[in-house]
C-alpha cells in the first residue's frame, strides 16, 4: 500500500475535496486519483461522505412515511439457461449472464429434531451486488485504491485489504435520490415523437444489453423533470429500466444469446455523437 500522505499545502475546499488541478494528491498515484484524501490506510472511499451530521439530517429532513423498500433483485431471479456437458447430452449446470453460475440451494431437513438447515452455492454477480475496491484496479498501473497491489489482495487467504467488511461496519445510510431514468425516457419519447437521429438512438433504441450509455446530460434533465435536489453526500439511485427489458426476454434462445456473450467494458469510439459526449476531465471537475 502506497505509504505517502496528501501534502500539506493542499487546499479544500467546504466539502473537504480538493481542487481538480491539485490532483493526483500523492506523487506516483494515477491521475486524477485522490488517495490519501481520507488517510494512508482507509478502505471506504468516498462513503467518508456519509458523516454522522449528514445522516442525522437525512433521517430529519426525508423520512416521512417510515415506508421501507428492498433493493436487492431475488438471488434465483435469472432465467435458467441449461450449460451443456461437453462429454454428454445431459445438463451439467445453469449458468446466468456472462457465463457466471446462477444461485443453487440445498435445503436439508435435520431429523429427529424440526430443523431445516441449508447451503448456498453462486456467483455474487448473478444478483445484486457491490463492486468493492479489490475489485477492479487503474489498468496501467495495477494498483486498486489507495495503491493496494494485486499481491497484497492474495498475500494470504485471510487477506481483507478493501474488502466490503470495511463499508458494512456501519452500513451504508445517507439521503437517498433516485433518478427515474426509466420513466423519463418513455416520457420524453412520448411527448417527444419527432426526436433527433441521436436522441432517438439514446432514448428510443436504448438497449440494456448492448454498450448503451446513460449520459450525464440526461442524469440532470431527469433530475430538473423530477424536480429533484441533490446535496453533496447523496447516495445516487439511477433507475435504468434493465429488469423490465430483462423480463420482456420470455424465450429462452433470446436470453441465451445474452447470456453467452462477455461483458461489455467500455464505449466504442464512433458510437456517439461526440458532441453529446462530455469529456472525463470535466465530468470529474463536475464531481467535487
Amino acid at each position: 500500500m502506497a505509504s505517502g500522505s496528501p501534502p500539506a499545502a493542499v487546499k479544500l475546499n467546504e466539502n473537504g475535496i480538493p481542487n481538480f488541478d491539485a490532483l493526483p494528491l500523492r506523487p506516483g498515484d494515477p491521475k486524477y486519483s485522490t488517495w490519501g484524501l481520507y488517510g494512508e490506510k482507509d478502505e471506504l472511499g468516498t462513503l467518508n461522505r456519509l458523516t454522522d451530521e449528514r445522516v442525522a439530517e437525512a433521517a430529519k429532513n426525508e423520512i416521512k412515511a417510515g415506508v421501507r423498500i428492498s433493493l436487492n433483485w431475488p438471488l434465483s431471479a435469472q432465467a435458467q439457461a441449461p450449460k451443456k456437458d461437453k462429454d454428454s447430452d445431459s445438463d451439467s449446470e445453469s449458468v446466468g449472464f456472462f457465463n457466471r453460475k446462477l444461485f443453487h440451494q440445498d435445503l436439508f431437513a435435520k431429523p429427529p429434531r424440526c430443523v431445516n438447515d441449508d447451503v448456498w452455492t453462486f456467483n455474487t454477480q448473478v444478483s445484486s451486488q457491490w463492486d468493492g475496491l479489490r475489485h477492479y484496479a487503474y489498468q496501467k498501473e495495477r494498483l486498486f485504491y489507495n495503491g493496494v497491489t494485486m499481491e497484497e489482495i492474495h498475500e494470504d487467504s485471510g487477506s481483507g485489504v478493501n474488502g466490503v467488511q470495511a463499508w458494512a461496519k456501519k452500513g451504508i445510510v445517507g439521503r437517498g435520490v433516485l433518478v427515474d431514468f426509466h420513466s423519463w425516457r418513455l416520457k420524453v419519447i412520448e411527448e417527444q415523437p419527432n426526436l433527433n437521429p441521436y436522441l432517438t438512438q439514446r432514448l428510443v433504441n436504448f438497449d440494456h444489453f448492448a454498450t448503451t450509455p446513460i449520459l450525464l446530460g440526461d442524469i440532470l434533465a431527469c433530475l430538473e423533470y423530477q424536480g429533484t435536489e441533490v446535496k453533496f453526500g447523496d447516495v445516487l439511485f439511477v433507475r435504468s429500466g434493465w429488469i423490465q427489458q430483462h423480463q420482456s426476454l420470455s424465450s429462452s434462445s433470446a436470453l441465451q444469446s445474452h447470456q453467452k456473450v462477455n461483458p461489455p467494458f467500455l464505449l466504442r469510439p464512433g458510437t456517439l455523437d461526440p458532441a453529446l459526449q462530455i469529456p472525463l476531465e470535466e465530468l470529474l471537475r463536475r464531481s467535487g
